[in-house]
């Protein structure tokens, strides 16, 4: 089932760049089509899902054409762009380096990437194509093609990846961890803006963090779990969540690395299927927080934030093994020369990075499982205050999100990933 929440929806909240227009796209319209004449009609509909929160203005762009012989041509762009300073968190997000980050992996790295097994003589791919990306005075847009024309679509996030999704998509992750730690070990290390980590300052006396924290607990109260004492008084305090986030990013040079995605969850992978409704394709989307280290880090959000809920825990370990045997198996192809991970020591990574289990569930997840709704806010999220817990509550307390916090804490537990 395709997402309902289809994240293009025309708005009149968000304002256009006055540099979107005819003249911008002529350019490009020029080297991609010999034939071009002129533009007939520009359409722009922005990307502003209800009420969730975004780091970018996005956009699809319909164009149609006509060409020197007269005929037409509908052509469709995903544009996507910096906020302004002082729209929503524009200043904010700009300050993390995350554009010059994805116009790099864009550029420069996926195609690097592909490029690595198309010398070993298969065609890969990861992401969408890029069309054109710019720096302009700090102002980075980049123009993509449109999966969607190609009948690319995501899952309905509500509901999740069952096993045969999974699988195909533990894959394509095994093929893009594998292709990051070859390139690494052929052109050295990732510039540092993929090692950097972001973490806010003086979380510890955050009220925001402390509001979280207490609806949470009040939450878990009301879930039904057995013994929820003991859950409560695990939840990690700032300190512990600040050290647990760090102590996920080390440079021991003997543990095996890869570069992350860093945003692995439904709505960032696209599939296309055949006619009799098998997948054909699966495509990456969204580089933004790319990052170097444990491939732990992608498969726990992938799992926790994207798996239907009826295998994510069932068959955990088994999703380790399928995504660990591709992983070898691409590693091999692509001719890597150091020792490749065993999967028992990629079952004991899931462990030692295992604060991205409850970091997902914690985050991510609460968004991911909640209904459409035009009110959802990360600032909501946030804010201390009578708003603040009212949101909260719901959110913690939204059924599908229940179910699911019923089984991923008590199998965090049992693993010994709640023992900060």
């Amino acid at each position: 089932m395709p997402d309902n929440s289809n994240k293009f929806s025309a708005s009149s909240d968000v304002r256009i760049p006055a540099w979107i227009n005819e003249a911008y796209f002529k350019r490009l319209l020029k080297r991609e089509f010999r034939e071009f004449r002129r533009i007939l009609n520009l359409s722009i509909i922005p990307a502003t899902p209800p009420g969730e929160t975004y780091t970018s203005l996005l956009m699809r762009i319909v164009i149609d054409i006509e060409l020197k012989d007269g005929f037409s041509q509908q052509k469709s762009y995903i544009v996507k762009t910096m906020l302004d300073d002082a729209q929503g968190n524009g200043g904010f997000v700009n300050t993390l380096n995350i554009f010059p980050k994805e116009k790099m992996m864009y550029e420069t790295i996926i195609p690097n990437l592909e490029q690595l097994y198309e010398e070993a003589g298969l065609s890969v791919k990861f992401a969408p194509k890029c069309h054109h990306a710019e720096d302009i005075k700090g102002r980075i847009c980049l123009v993509q093609e449109d999966l969607q024309t190609k009948k690319y679509r995501n899952i309905n996030r509500l509901k999740g990846f069952d096993m045969a999704h999974m699988h195909r998509v533990l894959e394509k992750l095994a093929e893009f961890h594998a292709a990051g730690a070859v390139w690494r070990q052929r052109k050295g290390p990732f510039p540092d803006d993929f090692q950097r980590i972001y973490l806010p300052a003086n979380y510890q006396k955050s009220k925001s963090y402390q509001a979280r924290l207490q609806s949470y607990k009040t939450a878990i109260a009301s879930w039904g779990l057995a013994d929820h004492e003991q859950y409560v008084s695990r939840i990690p305090t700032a300190d512990q969540f600040v050290q647990s986030y760090a102590s996920c990013f080390n440079n021991n040079p003997q543990e095996f690395k890869v570069l992350n995605h860093g945003d692995f969850w439904s709505s960032n992978i696209m599939l296309s299927y055949t006619q009799t409704g098998d997948i054909n394709q699966v495509r990456f989307v969204d580089f933004q927080l790319c990052k170097w280290g444990s491939p732990a880090q992608d498969l726990w959000e992938l799992i926790i934030c994207s798996a239907r809920h009826s295998i994510r825990i069932q068959y955990f370990d088994y999703f380790i093994r399928i995504y660990h045997t591709h992983l070898v198996r691409c590693l091999k192809i692509l001719k890597y020369s150091e020792r490749i991970p065993m999967l028992r020591e990629l079952h004991m990574s899931m462990i030692k990075y295992g604060f991205w289990g409850y970091f997902t569930t914690f985050t991510h997840l609460v968004f991911i499982l909640l209904p459409p709704d035009t009110e959802a806010s990360l600032v909501k999220l946030t804010q201390p205050g009578e708003e603040g817990d009212r949101f909260r509550s719901k959110v913690y307390t939204n059924p599908l999100y229940v179910r699911s916090a019923l089984s991923i804490f008590p199998f965090l537990l049992r693993r010994g990933i709640l023992d900060f």
